[in-house]
């Protein structure tokens, strides 16, 4: 009860405040030289109703977020046990080859430890790079900072 009374009363304010508004760039734009029909009143329902939606849309955005951010890790963990099952897999093949060289083994073990690190390289994640840069940025900071307070 206390909390639909408190609401109400929200809505009631948010309304008037928007009415006031409408009502000055109203003025504002008829000053100016706009034709301008009267804006749209606000009503205390209309308030309530576009801020429950809006509600809704950032706890949806938020559930959705969080989701998706498990989703992509679990993708890259199966990725990186796919890459991994399969190189495992291709570097048996390369040794087992009875038919090949030395030469040729050793060359196609090298092109194989050369792709699974560029794979690695291109799907390793860029957010530990940014997180360590921001840290150091931030160290930084502090240190000016402190360097001032020395100064003075």
């Amino acid at each position: 009860q206390f909390l639909s009374t408190a609401i109400r009363f929200l809505a009631e304010g948010a309304a008037s405040g928007l009415n006031v508004i409408a009502v000055y760039v109203t003025e504002i734009l008829r000053v100016t030289g706009f034709d301008v029909a009267t804006l749209p009143r606000f009503t205390p329902e209309g308030v309530t109703a576009v801020a429950q939606w809006g509600l809704v849309g950032l706890i949806a955005y938020w559930i959705l977020t969080i989701l998706l951010r498990l989703l992509v890790g679990v993708f890259k963990q199966l990725f990186w046990v796919v890459k991994t099952v399969l190189a495992l897999w291709l570097f048996g093949l390369i040794v087992t080859d009875k038919h090949a060289s030395a030469e040729t083994t050793a060359i196609r073990v090298g092109v194989l430890v050369l792709v699974v690190a560029l794979l690695t390289l291109f799907t390793s994640s860029s957010e530990k790079t940014s997180g360590l840069e921001s840290r150091i940025n931030k160290l930084e900071g502090r240190l000016r900072a402190v360097e001032r307070r020395k100064e003075e």
